[in-house]
């Protein structure tokens, strides 16, 4: 069975309060994801962002673009405007994440082909 997604999160040794450090702390968890992404030649467009709260609530958002996110600037700046898009928080950070998801393995699986006896 082919993998559907590619995720990564990382708990912070902080808590994170500002749009900064919320975006640097992002950048490993972007590399990791792009890594897997180039080594193996799968693409996805799906892109989703985890925040885990310092009380444990936890929130996901996401966009899926018109074609593949084929290098790491895509799928950082798309990382980077989802989270943009609900900052402040009003409340510390403790985790993020990141998936690439509806992958180039994801194929529709073959209808067979009836042949009928005319």
């Amino acid at each position: 069975m082919a993998q559907r997604t590619r995720s990564q999160q990382r708990s912070a040794t902080k808590q994170l309060a500002s749009l900064e450090e919320m975006t640097d702390a992002l950048q490993p968890i972007i590399d990791k994801v792009w890594r897997y992404c180039e080594n193996s030649g799968v693409r996805g467009r799906t892109v989703t962002l985890k925040v885990k709260f310092s009380d444990f609530q936890q929130i996901t958002r996401s966009r899926t673009l018109p074609g593949m996110v084929e290098n790491r600037a895509t799928l950082d700046q798309t990382g980077k405007d989802l989270l943009v898009g609900q900052f402040p928080f009003g409340k510390s950070v403790r985790l993020l994440g990141a998936s690439l998801s509806s992958l180039n393995t994801d194929e529709e699986p073959e209808s067979p082909q009836l042949c009928l006896g005319f």
